[in-house]
């Protein structure tokens, strides 16, 4: 049993060095504009703000003055350096973690100590922020394994055999009544009171749409029924997000704790620093603060003479400066302590469990939301807080990503609900689905979901008005669209199918007024170029329009939904498309209508995507792209 947990350890050491490595080939003897241009770097930018936080932590932000064209890959949660130019040189850097980044604006959170030595706030015009490996999250993982492997407490015990073995961890918890909420239908309720039952684990499934977030938080408060608390974690920052929103608007006392928050504002109350902000003790706190840093900055004043009562009073200041601040030190703490007892529901991320304010909380349930893309020690590192956990997500959607090949050979990337959905007696599937016309959904439940699902009467034939056609194909083939492959980005693009995307968008666009629009592409590359060319082009301009990558609209839904495949080649190449999850979750974004537009001729080559065409030519409307070639259209160069 020990060798598969070993080997997690293993593949948590090959993941951190190859994510360190990742991080030193981007920066590697390149000059600024060059880490610029790779996305690692802002710079210059101008300070905006600067407010305190809870934890002796300092919260600023800064927007960028120049390069506003680039794309980045800063993002909330991750590990950088803010430092100070002179000429060539770095004079001061110091290591942050970002809080937001919001267009052109980010916000980054430091130590209150490590910024008093360097004062940075009268600086403008050379200040940059820069990507580092932060190796934070792998330590965690590393130790939580750890602690597992020598843990011997009977829940712990059962649970980590029981995994290993594929045991149906079967074991149920004696009750003499069934809770039928009337907002939730019947595999939801399976679901809710299975859960409830589950002396151990349980897992709730299903693909997108079919009410997860509201089944939890269902569950979540009739566990608060029994329970005094809950521990709500998911992987990401925008998923305990979500959750917190939703349990809080059901009238929950939710608490949204961690170092870094990407909180939208209307969230912020939920946050531990804006409830002690709140409470009338934190005024108390930041008196004695102000008072502590005004004692000190008097001892240190310089003076070119001292005698020997000079050198006594600043002793004594010294001393009172830093009984001060340890007394607003022990203020914080049980404040925190009591705004964490006091609230119903705990909302942090799979790593934020270990956070100092809650590390040593322990609770009887934890749910766990998004567990599709969750490593499994990070899961561990959760429910090492808890006595029993209830995961829940689609096994079937996209997996946690890993760059290690060693890591990925050892595992890492097989997550718990995929290890345990089906195979657990405590599994319970979510087969009435609320988001998308039958149409969108049929190809999804047919390949991946066994026919088991079924759309519910509120939307199963719900269409743009006006618009009869919810599932259509483009089919690129012999228009001389080929992809193209950028070196430098290692990812592809392919600009006529934006020609395609376009012409099929201009003869729609009297049908989108008012609906939202998502345009997804599996390749960087194709996202950063039609970014660009829909942003210059006034036909979008007063439509609701995101791009983006798959990866990044996973948990996002559309009215409408364009696709465009890329891959168009002589060889039949397709890379990554072939990740059948990769497609799932492209084609469960769309409500109302799904375009997908690709090179058959090249496409082909995988049964994937033959079994596709075939379905869409049989339920839905496969065309030709030369339909949209007009005696004006011109290919691209």
């Amino acid at each position: 049993m020990e060798s598969r947990y070993t080997d997690i350890i293993a593949a948590i050491e090959h993941e951190r060095a190859a994510e360190e490595a990742h991080y030193k080939a981007l920066a590697a003897n390149k000059s600024i504009p060059e880490r610029i241009e790779s996305g690692i770097l802002w710079y210059p930018l101008s300070p905006l703000s600067q407010v305190y936080t809870v934890g002796e932590q300092i919260e600023m932000t800064f927007e960028r003055t120049k390069h506003l064209d680039k794309s980045h890959k800063l993002r909330s949660g991750m590990g950088c350096h803010l430092f100070k130019m002179d000429g060539n040189q770095k004079v001061i850097e110091l290591r942050a973690t970002i809080s937001y980044v919001r267009k052109h604006k980010i916000s980054i959170i430091l130590s209150q100590a490590i910024l008093s030595k360097n004062d940075l706030q009268e600086v403008k015009g050379n200040l940059g922020i820069e990507l580092i490996h932060d190796e934070r999250p792998y330590k965690v993982m590393h130790s939580a394994m750890e602690e597992l492997l020598k843990s011997r407490q009977p829940h712990l015990l059962t649970l980590r055999e029981g995994i290993d073995r594929l045991d149906p961890l079967a074991q149920t918890r004696r009750r003499d009544f069934e809770i039928t909420p009337d907002h939730l239908n019947h595999s939801q309720v399976a679901a809710l009171n299975g859960c409830i039952d589950a002396e151990n684990i349980a897992i709730i499934h299903g693909p997108p749409g079919t009410g997860k977030t509201t089944t939890l938080v269902s569950i979540v408060k009739s566990l608060l029924k029994t329970e005094k608390s809950v521990l709500v974690c998911a992987p990401s920052n925008n998923a305990v997000d979500l959750l917190a929103k939703h349990l809080s608007h059901s009238g929950l006392s939710t608490l949204r704790v961690g170092n870094v928050t990407r909180i939208a504002d209307e969230l912020t109350h939920l946050t531990l620093a804006e409830k002690a902000r709140e409470h009338p003790e934190w005024q108390h706190i930041k008196k004695v603060r102000i008072e502590a840093d005004h004692i000190r900055k008097q001892a240190s004043r310089f003076k070119r003479k001292f005698s020997a009562a000079d050198r006594n009073e600043r002793r004594h200041n010294y001393k009172e400066a830093k009984d001060l601040m340890k007394w607003a030190k022990d203020l914080e703490r049980k404040l925190t302590e009591t705004l964490i007892r006091e609230a119903q529901v705990v909302c942090t991320t799979l790593i934020g469990v270990s956070h100092k304010s809650i590390s040593d909380f322990r609770f009887k349930t934890l749910v766990i939301d998004e567990a599709s893309q969750a490593l499994e020690p990070e899961c561990w590192n959760a429910i090492l807080k808890a006595e029993r956990v209830i995961l829940a997500g689609d096994h079937l959607q996209l997996a946690p990503t890993v760059k290690s090949k060693k890591a990925e050979a050892l595992g890492l990337t097989e997550t718990l609900l995929t290890r345990l959905t089906d195979k657990i007696h405590h599994t319970y599937l979510l087969n009435v689905q609320y988001r998308m016309h039958e149409k969108i959904l049929s190809f999804s439940n047919k390949r991946f979901y066994e026919n088991r699902l079924s759309s519910d009467a509120t939307n199963s034939q719900r269409c743009l008005e006006g618009d009869e056609a919810p599932l259509v194909f483009i089919d690129t083939s012999g228009c001389g669209f080929d992809e193209s492959f950028n070196p430098k980005t290692l990812s592809r693009k392919n600009e006529g199918e934006y020609f395609i995307l376009r012409e099929h968008f201009l003869q729609n666009k009297d049908k989108y007024e008012g609906a939202s629009l998502g345009i997804i592409s599996p390749y960087s590359e194709q996202v950063k170029y039609l970014r660009a060319s829909i942003e210059e082009d006034t036909l979008y301009a007063t439509y609701d329009t995101i791009v983006n990558s798959i990866d990044g609209f996973q948990g996002q839904e559309k009215d409408v939904i364009y696709i465009s495949l890329v891959r168009s080649n002589m060889n039949g190449e397709i890379g990554f498309l072939a990740d059948e999850r990769r497609l799932n979750v492209a084609m469960t974004r769309a409500k109302k209508k799904l375009v997908i537009i690709g090179d058959m001729s090249t496409l082909s080559k995988s049964e994937l995507f033959t079994a596709l065409a075939d379905h869409i030519e049989a339920v839905g409307v496969y065309q030709s792209a030369w339909e949209y070639m007009g005696e004006s259209f011109q290919f691209p160069s």
